[in-house]
């Protein structure tokens, strides 16, 4: 097993679906919110496979992995996730389950205190590119405030 920080470097340095579903597969479960947002970006940079083989498998754990860390973003990382997310949908290499659909507009609406006003349209706008369209009415007047 590996320490905190190997992870961290293991995740950063992979250059291939194939290679990142293997951490998944056998480290995801010592993930912490900070491994799973760094994994998001590391797809983002991979060549695109359009969803499909190891692609479209390490985006589906790495839904149900954000699922359980996503409370743990502060409301920087969230925006970015959220919009590496939009980012991966737009290019359409997936699509957001409607499970983290649902957990991402909890979790908006749990931080929205922390949210600096530029982020706001930021997230706004990511939500509603990955299909989002109609955001929970209280989300969308608290962040209007």
């Amino acid at each position: 097993s590996f320490g905190r920080a190997e992870l961290m470097t293991l995740i950063d340095q992979c250059t291939d679906a194939a290679g990142l579903l293997r951490l998944v597969e056998k480290h995801g479960q010592s993930f912490d919110a900070d491994h799973v947002f760094v994994a998001w970006g590391t797809v983002r940079e991979m060549p695109s496979a359009a969803g499909r083989g190891d692609e479209g498998l390490v985006l589906q754990r790495l839904q149900v992995l954000t699922r359980g860390k996503i409370g743990e973003w502060d409301a920087q990382l969230f925006t970015i996730g959220v919009n590496l997310m939009a980012e991966l949908h737009l290019t359409k290499r997936m699509e957001v389950d409607d499970e983290l659909a649902g957990e991402l507009q909890a979790g908006a609406k749990a931080k929205l205190g922390d949210f600096k006003p530029q982020d706001v349209s930021m997230l706004m706008g990511a939500l509603e590119m990955i299909g989002i369209k109609s955001p929970d009415a209280g989300l969308v007047e608290a962040m209007q405030a």
